[in-house]
Formats: C-alpha cells, structure tokens, sequence
C-alpha cells in the first residue's frame, strides 16, 4: 500500500534504516467488509519531508477485488503510528476499532498525526481486551510494540488466519520470539515478548505482517513464504 524511508531517523537504525513496505489487509466475510489498517496519510509537511511516502491509491487496491471506498464497513487499526491510521477518513462508511489503550496515547502530543484517526465524524470504537467484531474476526490486544497494539484473528474454513500486524516486525523476528530492544514501546519490552508468545500459542495456519511480505505458515515447520504480488 505504501512504503516509508526510515533511514536516520531511529538509534540505533540496524535493521529499520532504510525503506520499508506498509501493508494493509482485507478480509471479506459473508456479511461484511473489513480492512486492517489504512496506510499512510497525506497532506502532513513533516511526514512528507521526514518519511517520503510512496503511496499505491486505496482505491485502486481495491478495485482489484472488485470493491469500492463505500463498501468497507469496519476498519481496524493495529496502532495508530502515522503509517497505520492515515486514511481512516477516506472511509465514510465505517466503523473504526482500536483498543482504548491505543487511543489514549494516540490523543497525546508527538505519537501520532491525530487529525488522522481523531477528526469531525470518525465512528471510534474504543475497545478494550478481545472482541469479535464480526463473524470470524476477532480482535486480541498484543501490547508492545505500542501500549494497545491488536491482532487480528480471523477464522475461514479453509483454516486460522492471523495479522499479527506489528506485534512483530517481521516474519524472522516472530519466529525467534521478538526483538523487543529494537521494536518495544519504552518500558514495554516484557509485554513484546510475550505478546509474540501468545500468538505462537495459537497455531494458526498462517501469519502475516504489517511490514513484511512474508508470512510464517504451518506448513514446512513454520517456514517464511513470500505472499505479496
């Protein structure tokens, strides 16, 4: 959906210095019209000149599935970083979750562009622990790399899915159990790792990530497969 150039902007940059890729997902039920996380926004000068954001057109992307803007109907953010919550607007017809952990610290100065997710009209939903949204999709709280950092389960019948977002930063790093130095919100180390651990604990058919496209499956004793075009 979009990529953002990091380089110099984190100490110590190891692995983050550099462009990277920003993923959004869709999860189409029978009923509803889901999409996790909305990329970078625009019309913000520091972003543009700090980040450089190369953005691929939501609109487009879902076309491709042969959809529109008007027929999402929720949204779940994993976090409210700039890169995850910056196109909630463009979605007049949906519901926005987020655990209320996350917005609190959303609505403070310098974690986020809040006019993004925090504008005249956003249907917020604060939520608080594990919730199902939908049928099949369910919410879980995975804290670390932000105070009220979520996942999101979601059940079809071919097996259990789960955008573990950035819970963890890539597939290599989830399947070594965290980096928390590297990735952790201040103070948050312990609550990384073990937000990693639970999600492990599903065993789920597949994983998928924020800023990897690759995803940790199953089959193969969890080996990493590239599922993005």
């Amino acid at each position: 959906m979009a990529s953002v150039n990091l380089t110099g902007q984190f100490n110590p940059p190891t692995y983050r210095d550099g462009r990277i890729d920003v993923y959004a997902y869709l999860v189409v039920t029978e009923s509803d019209v889901v999409l996790i996380d909305t990329g970078v926004g625009e019309g913000n000068p520091y972003i543009e000149r700090t980040f450089e954001p190369r953005r691929t057109p939501i609109a487009e992307e879902l076309a491709r599935f042969g959809l529109e803007i008007t027929d999402v109907n929720l949204i779940v953010n994993s976090h409210l970083h700039f890169d995850h919550c910056g196109n909630n607007r463009l979605f007049p017809n949906a519901e926005i979750f987020v655990q209320s952990s996350e917005l609190s610290i959303g609505r403070t100065p310098r974690y986020t562009v809040a006019e993004w997710f925090d504008y005249e009209g956003a249907r917020l939903n604060a939520v608080s622990g594990d919730m199902e949204i939908c049928d099949g999709v369910k919410l879980l709280p995975t804290p670390g790399h932000t105070p009220g950092h979520q996942s999101v389960l979601v059940e079809t019948v071919g097996g259990d899915l789960l955008v573990a977002a950035q819970a963890a930063y890539t597939a290599d790093e989830y399947q070594r159990g965290g980096d928390p130095v590297e990735q952790a919100h201040e103070g948050l180390e312990d609550q990384y790792v073990q937000s990693i651990a639970q999600l492990k604990a599903l065993a789920v058919d597949a994983v998928y990530f924020s800023h990897d496209d690759r995803a940790v499956t199953r089959q193969a004793t969890g080996a990493c497969v590239r599922t993005h075009e």
